[in-house]
């Protein structure tokens, strides 16, 4: 069920649009990923990890690999080949879906990559790097510390990002 619905959000994207707008409010969903991210740290009380490398569903112990191929149309393979840090985070994604399929109860946690793949479903673009997180076009995080400094931050309500 969350697989399918993930797939069906991946794969109905417009990926020609992928990068072609950059508002301000792209920042804000960034800032949200990485505020989400890191409170899910504290509440799996797992010793946090770079963003980039945060595949939830593998922290949270899932040892299988998820082949993006299986999931996704020729169009967003194509586009992913040029786009390796937008594939690790779809990737990821895919991979929680799954996983939530099996663990209901872990399901929440879709909920943190969700601003990201706004980003793209809006015609945004990010590029996750082992020390940033750059809107295309945009603004660039630093994420020296990162945990520490989106762990307080407030709440964005992303509901209105369509």
């Amino acid at each position: 069920m969350y697989l399918m619905d993930a797939k069906e959000r991946i794969n109905s994207m417009n990926w020609d649009l992928a990068g072609s707008n950059s508002p301000e409010v792209e920042a804000d969903l960034a800032c949200e990923f990485l505020r989400r991210l890191a409170c899910f740290f504290k509440e799996e009380g797992i010793r946090p990890i770079k963003p980039l490398a945060a595949n939830i569903a593998k922290l949270l112990g899932d040892k299988d690999e998820i082949d993006i191929s299986e999931f996704c149309s020729l169009e967003v393979l194509d586009f992913l080949g040029e786009n390796t840090y937008v594939k690790n985070i779809v990737q990821y994604y895919l991979h929680l879906a799954r996983y939530a399929d099996k663990n209901p109860d872990k399901y929440e946690y879709l909920r943190i990559y969700d601003p990201l793949i706004r980003i793209l479903e809006r015609g945004g673009m990010f590029v996750l790097k082992i020390n940033s997180l750059d809107i295309v076009n945009g603004v660039h995080i630093p994420l020296n510390g990162w945990c520490d400094n989106f762990i307080t931050m407030e709440p964005i309500e992303i509901e209105g990002f369509e």
